[in-house]
């Protein structure tokens, strides 16, 4: 994928009705990219980035012992105020973080 349809996806991803923003970080939680600047937002991408990787790789531990020859591509956690949805791939993890009807 080259980089202006990466920045074109983020940008459409961005844009969705309720998406808060999105973190992208490598696989030892260094954060790569974020929508999340503000001050109050520092403390949630600092811990979200390193919690991040050690739940996406407990997801995709859990699919290959249900079945070796599975992959792991996708996690959604929802909790009352926000829902995470989590994509991993070689390298790196990316959340986006969405509001829940309850919280909008």
């Amino acid at each position: 994928m080259g980089s202006l349809q990466i920045e074109e996806t983020l940008k459409r991803i961005s844009q969705q009705k309720g998406v808060e923003g999105y973190i992208i970080a490598d696989e030892v939680g260094n954060v790569l990219r974020t929508t999340f600047t503000d001050e109050p937002d520092r403390d949630m991408v600092a811990k979200l980035s390193q919690d991040l990787p050690a739940l996406a790789a407990r997801a995709s531990s859990a699919v290959r012992d249900l079945d070796p020859t599975n992959v792991m591509r996708f996690v959604r956690v929802q909790t009352k105020k926000k829902e995470l949805m989590i994509s991993k791939d070689t390298g790196f993890v990316m959340m986006v973080v969405q509001g829940t009807v309850q919280s909008e």
